[in-house]
């Protein structure tokens, strides 16, 4: 008989990779959807970057919430996040600034791990907000920004 193995599935956001058998770190890049409209202006190469940052964001977080509903768990995307890093070791996760307050330099060449930032209105909510009269503040919460965070594996301590 034949026998077909099937590949490992693997989950990848910006240097962490989630296998089915492993966790390395290596980088792979979500496929980015080129502007095809004629009226607007094509991506920038950075722009590029960002869309395939956010699906890469977004597929991981789909497939960890997925994996906790199979099991049972309520946690927020967030959480699921978190908990995916800290298996790989990155348990301490803050901000650049806040590592900077703290005593601490992020090492060179460290790429920073994804996390969902608060909500905020989209461009198209709060367009639609003054045109029906409301103020900003009124506005639809619908854009989920990214947050650019560091672990404790990837500072060091400033020394004096």
């Amino acid at each position: 008989m034949k026998s077909t193995t099937k590949a490992p599935k693997t989950i990848s956001i910006k240097g962490v990779v989630r296998s089915t058998k492993a966790v390395t770190n290596q980088t792979t890049t979500a496929p980015v959807k080129q502007n095809t409209s004629k009226e607007e202006k094509p991506l920038t190469e950075k722009q590029e970057q960002a869309r395939a940052r956010r699906q890469a964001l977004r597929s991981l977080s789909n497939e960890l919430k997925s994996m906790a509903e199979l099991n049972g768990q309520e946690a927020n995307v967030n959480e699921l996040l978190r908990e995916f890093y800290a298996g790989t070791g990155h348990t301490e996760l803050k901000t650049f600034d806040q590592w900077k307050e703290d005593g601490y330099f992020v090492r060179k060449g460290e790429k920073a791990l994804l996390l969902w930032g608060h909500p905020k209105p989209s461009k198209q909510a709060l367009t639609k907000a003054t045109e029906n009269g409301k103020t900003e503040e009124d506005a639809e919460n619908d854009f989920y920004p990214i947050a650019y965070v560091f672990s404790n594996m990837q500072v060091k301590q400033i020394t004096k």
